[in-house]
């Protein structure tokens, strides 16, 4: 699509330069990150933001853990609507990255072999299917709950250009490619 068409179809984007709303319009990434140690990765980023000429906080999220008090949510990633669930892989697939430890049925995986396919389904009707294939709470008394995320981007959830966003494994290397939102 041309500029000029789409200052027409959204005219407040006059307001905005040529660079910005191709800024905005595009993802920036840094694949050379993954598998590489935090402190390796930061210099990749800071080098990289450095020929950008842009300043980004950068914000690290470890890797969630069976140890931590969220471990009981289901992440179901929408669409830019949030109308339908996209799954991670934008297949429409959910899954949860743990063994759940069922008060009366044992240690098990959820779903089938740990994913539910909720192609089509608004973020509620995945829960509530999430929900009702596990109906026992964990041996912690938990019960399954769904945690609705809408991409950066999407409604309510604006997409920036001011932060980079690292996701650290465990073993403290990035696992995948930082990304600019």
């Amino acid at each position: 699509m041309r500029f000029a068409d789409l200052m027409e179809l959204f005219p407040y984007l006059k307001l905005l330069s040529y660079f910005e709303i191709n800024f905005y319009l595009k993802t920036i990434t840094f694949p050379e990150c993954q598998r590489k140690y935090l402190e390796d990765c930061l210099q990749i980023i800071s080098a990289q933001l450095a020929e950008l000429e842009m300043e980004c906080d950068i914000i690290i999220n470890e890797k969630r853990t069976i140890d931590q008090e969220s471990y009981n949510k289901v992440v179901i990633v929408t669409d830019l609507t949030a109308e339908l669930v996209k799954g991670k892989n934008n297949d429409g697939k959910v899954s949860y990255p743990f063994m759940w430890d069922d008060a009366e049925q044992g240690l098990r995986v959820l779903g089938v072999d740990g994913k539910w396919d909720c192609n089509l389904l608004s973020p509620d009707a995945c829960c509530n299917l999430i929900k009702s294939s596990v109906p026992n709470p964990d041996t912690r008394g938990n019960y399954i709950q769904c945690h609705i995320f809408v991409p950066y981007g999407g409604v309510g959830n604006a997409k920036r250009t001011d932060r980079v966003f690292v996701n650290l494994s465990q073993d403290g290397r990035v696992h995948e490619p930082p990304v600019i939102q």
